[in-house]
């Protein structure tokens, strides 16, 4: 178990030195693509405010790292594009603003795949993002640069976006905990866009004790610690159809669930009827995209007008062309197949949670990937992560073992309900296994 990092500092200046030494030193693993230039004024700011004995924030003087699709004043929103390395956002994000009322330093943009299209982290303004756990592995994506930026030491903390997985699956790959909020449309007030329906903000953290903190935070909620519970009586759901697709995995999954019975939990094998469909899950993405983006794109400086011009100026992933092209000929939101799309989100989140309360159970359990990184190169991760996504429904991934290859094992959770301090209890009576 990791113990909480995030704690007030009081030599903030020394703290952002080390961490951008740390960022320094990892440059091959093209985590970051910029660094605030403001951050160490910002940072000798806070250690003056400390020594003045004035009440400081939850988060005081404690740099983080922010995917670079989230809008933060003074520092370019590129979405990993050439194409955007100049856009400049008017306001920080809701997400933002918070951060810095709680006293936290944005530290750096990290790297993603551009524009968080996929499940590694690729980007023409950053190249791929390694996996510190294995260089010559993805460390997921969309969100990779996150949790890379993590894992090498580079923050403590980092905030990524999920929309089909993007926190969970960078955070399973590289041993992190990553909690994807219950879908808030409000929450999304400068970030960027990929689907108006599935969008998330969440924190990526070595324990669920900092996870918990963030999304307090950046929720707007009182900051309170979890309740403390165990898993005596705790009821699981395991989905048979996401095991994994090879021995290893089976075998790890396996041992992490004796784990888990031995601790007091009981363990329901399902089925789950709509797995085809669930699958499906990126073509919401491909209905809202182009009308949405274009939208954001209004609202930033030095950036192109369009999704159309952005296109046209060429300064894009080659092999994103032809989705970009898609994209651009699904420019009418509300349609005959998005409806059947957002009927299909409402059916699968109260299918879940009828299967929940049918079995009496706590939360569903899988593993986060249904497979593992081989390479740099794109491995699709199975289509457990749409589960959550598709539903609405929050969930977490957590560290709990390790495969054959050295990399973890990430369980995630699904709650039935939207109330994450309670997912996150859970999470935290596994956690202390």
């Amino acid at each position: 178990m990791s113990a909480a990092r995030l704690q007030p500092q009081r030599n903030s200046a020394e703290e952002v030195e080390r961490r951008l030494a740390a960022i320094n030193a990892g440059r091959a693993l093209n985590a970051i693509i910029s660094i605030n230039p403001q951050v160490m004024k910002e940072a000798q700011r806070c250690d003056r405010l400390w020594r003045s004995g004035a009440p400081v924030g939850v988060l005081h003087g404690i740099p983080l790292v922010i995917k670079d699709n989230i809008d933060c004043v003074g520092m370019a929103t590129t979405l990993g594009c050439r194409a955007l390395a100049e856009a400049q956002p008017r306001e920080d994000a809701r997400v933002i603003a918070r951060l810095r009322t709680a006293g936290a330093l944005i530290l750096a943009k990290a790297n993603l795949s551009e524009f968080a299209f996929d499940v590694r982290s690729r980007s023409s303004l950053g190249g791929d993002v390694r996996n510190p756990l294995n260089p010559q592995l993805t460390a997921g994506g969309s969100s990779g640069g996150s949790a890379a930026a993590v894992v090498a030491g580079m923050a403590d903390a980092a905030l990524g976006s999920d929309t089909g997985g993007s926190i969970r699956i960078p955070a399973a790959w590289t041993g992190l905990v990553g909690l994807r909020p219950a879908f808030r449309r409000r929450q999304l007030r400068g970030v960027a866009p990929l689907s108006l329906s599935k969008d998330t903000v969440g924190p990526m953290t070595w324990c669920v004790a900092d996870a918990a903190l963030l999304h307090q935070v950046t929720h707007g909620l009182s900051v309170r610690p979890l309740a403390q519970r165990t898993l005596r009586g705790v009821r699981l759901g395991m989905i048979n159809d996401l095991s994994g697709d090879d021995d290893a995995q089976r075998q790890a999954l396996a041992q992490a669930f004796s784990r888990l019975r031995r601790a007091g939990a009981t363990l329901i094998p399902l089925r789950l009827p709509l797995s085809s469909r669930v699958a499906q899950g990126p073509c919401l993405s491909l209905r809202e995209f182009h009308p949405a983006m274009s939208r954001w794109l209004s609202k930033m400086d030095h950036a192109p007008a369009s999704l159309s011009d952005l296109l046209a100026r060429g300064e894009h992933l080659a092999e994103f062309d032809e989705l970009l092209q898609l994209h651009l000929t699904r420019s009418a939101l509300v349609c005959a197949a998005w409806r059947e799309q957002r009927r299909f989100q409402r059916h699968l989140r109260q299918q879940l949670q009828q299967q929940m309360q049918d079995q009496r159970l706590d939360a569903l359990i899988y593993p986060t990937s249904q497979r593992t990184p081989i390479s740099l190169e794109k491995m699709p991760p199975g289509w457990a992560p749409e589960l959550a996504a598709i539903s609405g429904l929050p969930a977490v991934t957590l560290p709990f073992g390790q495969l054959t290859n050295g990399l973890p094992l990430g369980l995630e959770l699904l709650y039935p309900a939207p109330d994450e301090e309670a997912l996150l209890a859970l999470a935290l009576a596994i956690e202390r296994l």
